[in-house]
Order: C-alpha cells, then structure tokens, then sequence
C-alpha cells in the first residue's frame, strides 16, 4: 500500500500539528511518501527553536528516516489558490494508492477534486481550529460537509473533536488517534528524578529560591494563557503566599511578549518570572526535567483554539504534572485530579488555588506526576494510536 501525505504543517516547523503528521509519517515510513511546502526563511511557527532555513528542511528530510517531497501546494496567483495540490494528485496518481491530508480546507477539498478524477480514497486528519474555522462561514461550512463525508475515514485527535464532526456535519467514519510520543523525547530526558540543581541557560529561571517551580512552553499567543498565570502569581503575593511559588519561566517567542513582560512590570513579578524565548531541544528537556508543575490555561471558545495540547504530554513524559483549563481536548490530554489539575476557563483565583495546592502538596504532585508518566508512557505510542488507521488506509501488520 502506497500512501501519500499532503499537508503544510510539517517539519522541521514545530507545533503540535507538525508534530502529530511526523509521528504518523514515522510509523508508517515503509509505505509513506510526505508532500509538504518548502520552507525558505523558515523560523519555526512553533517559536521553540529548532534549526530554520533551508538547511534546517534538508537536514530533517535526510534524517526523518522516510520519503519527504518539498513542492509548493498553494500559489496565490492561482485561483483557487490550491489548485497546485489537486494537479499534483492528478498527475501523479500512479504513485499512491490512499491519500492522506491534513486539515479539512483547503487541502481536503483538494483530494475531494482531484478524487473525481483519480478515483483514489482520501483520509483527512482534523486537529479543531480547522473545523472550527470552517464552522463560522455558512459557504465554508457546506463545502466542509461534503469534503468530510466524501473522505474514506476522517481521524480525529480527541473524542471532543470527534463528536463535533459527527454533529455539525454527519460524519459516520471517525478515527480517534491521540498524538504519539515515539521521538518527542530522547530517554536521557525523561528521568522520573530529576536533580533540581541541574544547570539551566541563563536567565531561564531564577535560583535560590524556595517553591514550586512553574513553566510554560508555547507560543506568547493570548489563547494560550500565560497572562492568566501572572495574574493568579500577582493574587497569590498579594495575599502574602508569594513564598508558595519560586519561579515561572515561560518559554516561546510571539506577539504577546511585550505585553507579557509589561505586566510582569506591573504587578511587581519581574523576581520570578524568567522569559527563555527560544529555545534548543536540550534546553527544552533540562526545562521540563528542572520544573515542578506545567501550567498552560488555555481560553476556550474563540476558533483559534487549543485542540489537545501536545506539550501536557511532554510534560507527563517527565514524571510533571499539568495545571491546565477544563476544555473540551484539554481535559483528554489532562486528566482532573489523575495526571494534573484542570480549572474553569477564565477563573483565575481557581488557577491560583491550583498553584497554592501543588505547592503545600509535594506528595500529590509527585503522585500526579507519576501517574502522568505512566499514561503517556503506554497510552500515546505510536503503535496503540496510529496503529488504528492501518485498516482505513489498507496497510498490514
């Protein structure tokens, strides 16, 4: 079986997407071929470092360890502007036998064409902002109907996410395929003991102080919280249990960096709170290993929106509970009061009660952290995951 995988979130950008299609790509290398855009002045979409440019791409296509094309699927003199990826199935039809792409528009709608014309079955893989994206435009939303209920399988990451094809827009065939861990950590990272005096670069967090350590890795976007947690920081100190908490380093570069560091200005946290920016694989991991708590509350409701939160698995990779908001995905890849503690969306004195209970807890945490490890041990290979899709694309054991 010759597979085909078509997407524009691919490595070596990071992000849980791209992460989730190499996951998939990995597991399948044997039968796989990756079409994915070149990445000229590439400087990671994920802002977690990483080699950019386009020695970065070659260097990852030589090492992935399977079949990785570099074509341009979009043009925007083109109308439709992927009409690019529809020539390329047509023409090279006799190269694969099932199609695979990710996001519902516009690369699903251009297997959904190109399969009038090749006959060959196409799997879409859905992560929640596109599907809610195509949601929001009544046009958009009866074009994504038809391209979902046109697809051999349509493989969700949550069961959130499943439910919500199924509803909106009648989908039968779901596939629920959680990411995988194979490759996200080098075990050499992941000691369940981590020293706490284990060097960190500069600046990545403060030292000699006594609390929990917190961290966050993500991009400085508003839905991804870390305003939230300087304001329930600033609750806590205010009410004299600044001493529950010894740093919060936030790792990741974006727009919001400016506005971030003026309210740590503000609210007089600039003694704990380190900004890392980017940061190497190796920084990332001593991070992780070196923290207390993961703490990432997400806001709901907008489309750009988080689908399950790959980072609270790497976080679990590391014996490290999560602190994250009670969402729909969210709560898949954080179980309340088992592997982290989840918090109403938006309640900040909710998130702050969180922070002060992992903190008077060093029992429950480690419990938590452990607990973490051995789920996302066993539950996220790529085996028990991926290994769901053989049957919807025709590949054997």
């Amino acid at each position: 079986m010759r597979l085909l995988l078509l997407t524009l979130d691919f490595p070596p950008m990071r992000g849980g997407v791209a992460s989730y299609l190499d996951g998939l790509a990995r597991f399948f290398r044997d039968q796989i071929t990756v079409v994915a855009p070149p990445q000229k002045g590439w400087e990671g979409l994920g802002g977690l470092g990483g080699s950019g440019g386009l020695e970065g791409m070659k260097e990852f296509d030589l090492t992935c360890g399977y079949s990785v094309k570099r074509i341009s699927l979009l043009n925007k003199w083109v109308n439709p502007h992927w009409f690019p990826t529809i020539w390329y199935l047509v023409s090279n039809r006799s190269s694969y036998d099932t199609v695979i792409v990710s996001h519902v528009l516009p690369m699903g709608t251009a297997a959904w064409f190109a399969k009038m014309v090749t006959r060959k079955p196409f799997v879409i893989i859905v992560h929640g902002m596109d599907v809610a994206l195509a949601r929001r435009n009544p046009w958009k939303r009866r074009l994504a109907g038809m391209v979902l209920r046109g697809a051999k399988a349509v493989v969700c990451n949550t069961k959130a996410l499943e439910k919500e094809v199924k509803d909106a827009f009648g989908v039968k065939q779901t596939i629920v395929c959680y990411p995988s861990v194979a490759g996200l950590m080098p075990e050499s990272a992941t000691s369940p003991n981590p020293s706490p005096s284990t060097p960190l670069r500069t600046g990545l967090a403060k030292e000699g102080n006594q609390g929990l350590r917190l961290l966050t890795v993500s991009r400085l976007v508003e839905r991804k919280g870390q305003m939230r947690v300087l304001e329930a920081l600033s609750k806590l100190r205010t009410a004299g249990k600044g001493a529950l908490f010894a740093s919060y380093t936030i790792i990741g570069s974006g727009p919001m960096e400016t506005e971030l560091r003026e309210a740590t200005d503000r609210l007089g946290l600039n003694d704990v709170v380190a900004f890392a920016g980017d940061v190497d694989d190796a920084t990332l991991h001593t991070a992780y290993n070196t923290c207390d708590a993961f703490i990432m509350p997400t806001i709901g409701g907008a489309a750009d929106r988080e689908g399950f939160g790959m980072v609270y698995v790497e976080a679990a990779l590391c014996g490290i509970p999560s602190i994250a908001s009670h969402l729909p995905g969210v709560d898949e890849a954080v179980l309340d009061g088992k592997t982290g503690i989840l918090v109403p969306d938006g309640d900040v004195d909710a998130l702050a009660s969180a922070i002060e209970r992992l903190a008077n807890n060093p029992v429950e945490r480690r419990q938590l952290g452990e607990a973490a490890k051995i789920r996302a041990t066993y539950e996220f290979t790529a085996d028990k995951q991926f290994g769901k899709l053989r049957e919807a694309l025709g590949v054997r054991r």
